[in-house]
């Protein structure tokens, strides 16, 4: 097969890049003190504004320069901010010119390139496949785990944070002044104050037929100068938008009146999120850092401004805080109630995709001697879901390879290994072909009785709360199995829901066969594909069924593509489907958005680059 031209030049300038900060690899510290140099003039309350507008143009990356640049533009604004912090300023200029502003983002991308070096060149001259197999791990766990984040949508954080956090409201409150219905109230409240400022700044540039309107309003007050036009209210946000940068993101605690909050909790909130400026001072802050923007995202500017990421941010921002908290002060009472709340939500994800077609089964043992559980069961005309649910997070990779691949190694085998051997355990006993009961966990009580030769096919999948990129959507990477057993399929939580909402409402009546056809062909892919993200192989075989089940038939290694999963937002900002789904009757009044369906998919071996 023919490689695309295009695909080719794009992966050997990849690949360029890569050789060049292997010959030419400079210290991270001589790279941070090259940014600060720039930054060293510029001014807060210009500069971040601008900064926090790229992140929001992320959407855009297709056309936008920055983002053609950068690898991971999210993460590297943040460590921008994070940075910017670490050192007093000068604060004489608004922002670099557009030389030192492309300068950044080169710097951006090489201190970036300079840890994938580190880890990717480690010890140059391996012979031994093993070796390079655990350098390859490490590497792209240590990409997948710094430059990737957990990508949900809002009513997924919502119900997150309502499942795991409202019984530990009292403790919330007492530590912060505020509840997790409170700050629900908040960023949501926050996004359409957002949105509002949006429509306000963007009103004339999308009905310019308006502008004639309202400068004859003008003439009619007596103001017929046009200079003078700037300084009427109803071009207030139209003007901000247009003389600075960021201006829609900036808001003051007036603008937060319309949250319906009292004036003690949006002060303990702002106060929860308030970026504090000074904890890094005069400290080096190091790219693979945790960002402590990530944490605290709210920047004071002057005159009462403050700086507003979107309301996904601040509650992204506010579990994982929380999360750790109680992960710290509550330990094991936590712990294990998260876990049946995780149980609980994926039971309830399949419980909706199957209605009441399905006997679903959860936490049961069928093995009187040792009452080893197993997690879901679910038993639909013939064919039989085994499922096993964890939640476990990996630690921050370490630099040296070798080393970061026996720490990844072991977080994966008590988690995604583990989960397979619980499945496994399950699938044996049905290969036995004989009958058996399984019990209730708790109670003891028989629940049901399974008899193999009615199950016409049967396949385990294991769900986990986060996402594990490429060593959880290629298993071939750590998994132990015998060599003649099947992989089993293993995604996370928000992207089995999100998956299966769309299929009842693209495919309704053949939702069910549909998924099935899925975890059929998806086994084929394991050992031959490159993929951080599951819902991408979701996205190919909903757009392109016909595509997928040739690339199942394939031999060579599959590489997925970003826009693969563009169907999910397409249909997400058409109303998916979720339980409480925010403005979802608006939703579905809009016209379902063009997105992306067909894929020319190049095969590319190393002979085809120099």
């Amino acid at each position: 097969m023919q490689i695309d031209p295009k695909i080719k030049q794009q992966l050997q300038k990849n690949l360029n890049s890569i050789l060049k900060y292997r010959t030419a690899r400079r210290k991270q510290e001589e790279i941070i003190n090259d940014i600060l140099t720039i930054l060293h003039k510029i001014r807060k309350d210009t500069f971040l504004p601008f900064v926090l507008q790229m992140m929001n143009f992320i959407q855009f990356r297709d056309s936008l320069e920055e983002f053609k640049i950068l690898k991971s533009p999210l993460k590297q604004f943040a460590y921008l901010i994070d940075l910017y912090f670490s050192k007093n300023h000068l604060e004489t200029e608004d922002a670099p010119d557009e030389k030192n502003w492309k300068k950044i983002l080169e710097l951006l991308d090489e201190i970036e390139m300079t840890y994938f070096g580190e880890i990717g060149f480690f010890e140059e001259g391996h012979t031994d496949d093993f070796q390079l197999d655990k350098i390859s791990v490490s590497l792209k766990s240590f990409f997948e785990y710094y430059a990737n984040g957990q990508l949900s949508f809002e009513e997924q954080t919502i119900d997150r944070i309502q499942s795991n956090f409202s019984r530990f409201d009292d403790a919330i409150f007492q530590e912060y002044g505020f509840k997790t219905a409170d700050l629900i109230t908040f960023c949501l409240s926050v996004n359409n104050i957002l949105q509002e400022k949006a429509d306000r700044s963007l009103y004339f540039k999308r009905h310019p037929e308006k502008w004639k309107e309202l400068t004859s309003t003008f003439i009619a007050r007596g103001i017929d100068d046009p200079m003078d036009w700037a300084n009427q209210p109803e071009l207030k946000d139209f003007i901000g938008f247009m003389m600075r940068p960021g201006y829609i993101f900036i808001l003051t605690k007036e603008d937060l009146s319309s949250t319906n909050l009292s004036d003690s909790i949006i002060d303990s909130l702002i106060d929860f999120f308030r970026y504090n400026e000074s904890k890094a001072k005069n400290q080096t802050i190091y790219y693979a850092d945790n960002r402590q923007y990530f944490e605290t995202p709210l920047i004071t500017l002057k005159d009462d401004e403050i700086l507003f990421p979107n309301g996904k941010f601040l509650l992204e921002a506010f579990y994982n805080r929380i999360n750790l908290q109680l992960s710290e002060t509550k330990k094991e009472k936590y712990t294990q109630f998260k876990n049946k709340m995780l149980e609980k939500k994926c039971f309830d994800i399949f419980k909706n995709f199957f209605k009441e077609d399905a006997k679903i089964f959860t936490s049961f043992y069928f093995d009187k001697s040792n009452k080893a559980e197993q997690d879901l069961a679910i038993f639909y005309k013939g064919t039989l879901l085994i499922v096993e649910i964890k939640d476990f997070k990996f630690r921050a990779p370490l630099r040296n390879p070798i080393k970061a691949f026996d720490k990844i190694r072991s977080d994966f085998k008590g988690g995604i290994q583990k989960a397979y051997d619980q499945c496994k355990r399950l699938e044996e006993k049905i290969e036995e072909k004989k009958d058996f009961k399984i019990y209730d966990l708790k109670t003891g009580k028989e629940l049901f009785e399974i008899r193999p030769q009615k199950i016409k096919n049967f396949y385990s999948i294991i769900v986990t709360q986060h996402k594990y990129g490429g060593i959880q959507t290629n298993l071939q990477e750590l998994l132990v199995k015998d060599r003649n057993d099947l992989y089993p399929w293993s995604v996370c939580i928000d992207d089995l829901e999100i998956f299966l909402l769309t299929f009842l409402k693209i495919k309704k009546d053949s939702a069910i066969s549909s998924f099935f056809d899925y975890i059929d062909y998806r086994e084929a892919f394991q050992e031959r594909l490159i993929c951080s993200d599951e819902l991408e192989m979701c996205g190919l075989f909903l757009t392109s069924p016909a595509l997928f089940k040739k690339f199942a038939k394939a031999e060579e290694t599959i590489t997925t593509d970003i826009k693969m999963s563009d169907i999910f937002d397409a249909h997400y900002q058409n109303g998916l489907g979720f339980e409480n789904e925010i403005n979802f009757v608006e939703k579905r009044k809009t016209r379902l958005r063009a997105y992306a369906k067909n894929f020319d998919v190049s095969f590319v071996s190393g002979e085809d680059l120099q």
